[in-house]
């Protein structure tokens, strides 16, 4: 046992539910308090529940000037790093993300997305959309998601396609709401092909066409076994769906 791990801890069911239903005071007492002391006001007892996975203790940054959008990329690798060979039930516990946005990392939390209306608690900090949203939604989770869909060792810098993302989330966001995004080496490819025209013409890419973007990979999966693609062959496809949509877009104009 190593002298900096810590186990890691879960939030009760009883105590997530009881800040879903009651998000109205959360926001109160979060408004009067300068760090998580609000919940010894919400809960007169425990609510973390301590587990047998242990991980390297670690802090997330603050940017001094409140940007999170400055640490953003180096807290998302800390995340990873520290948290990816615990089991996928855990990561995709709401419980456990529980734990690190209201208490491990709630200052991280909270200059990333301040927990100031009842819908920012329910979506963001709880999964209250179910788990699959939930994780690419919340504050923290989606963080780890997409660095561990991004990662690539095969690239001379691993996180190549992860500081990509994260420059602009647009490039990333539809893909996520997807069923294949689960599926690392379509998500992969699509970015990579995304990435490849940006490089080649410009970062002219617009909201609506990442968001068609994300609807060429469904329509490949109606005429064509996606899980039967390799990730060089979404990424040509992807590139040549951007490169048409983009040629008849300039042609219109």
């Amino acid at each position: 046992m190593k002298t900096n791990d810590i186990n890691i801890e879960c939030m009760s069911e009883e105590a997530i539910e009881t800040i879903r239903t009651n998000t109205k005071t959360a926001v109160e007492l979060i408004k009067e308090s300068t760090d998580n002391s609000w919940l010894k006001k919400m809960f007169d007892q425990d609510i973390f529940i301590v587990k047998k996975q242990r991980i390297n203790d670690f802090t997330l940054k603050i940017d001094p000037n409140g940007d999170y959008s400055k640490v953003d990329y180096e807290n998302s690798i800390t995340l990873y790093e520290t948290l990816h060979n615990l089991p996928r039930y855990i990561l995709s516990d709401e419980g456990f993300w529980a734990w690190m946005n209201f208490y491990k990392c709630y200052s991280a939390a909270v200059q990333a997305m301040p927990p100031n209306k009842e819908s920012v608690i329910r979506d963001h900090y709880l999964f209250t959309q179910g788990n699959r949203r939930g994780m690419f939604f919340g504050v923290l989770s989606r963080c780890y998601f997409r660095v561990e869909l991004t990662v690539d060792n095969d690239l001379e810098d691993p996180y190549e396609i992860t500081k990509f993302v994260i420059e602009n989330p647009e490039r990333f966001r539809n893909l996520t709401w997807r069923t294949f995004s689960s599926e690392k080496h379509i998500v992969l490819g699509a970015l990579k092909a995304e990435k490849q025209y940006i490089d080649e013409h410009g970062d002219t890419l617009t909201v609506e066409n990442y968001s068609n973007i994300a609807k060429a990979i469904s329509r490949l999966g109606s005429v064509a076994l996606l899980d039967a693609f390799s990730e060089e062959d979404v990424q040509n496809a992807i590139y040549n769906e951007i490169s048409l949509e983009m040629e008849t877009s300039n042609n219109t104009n």
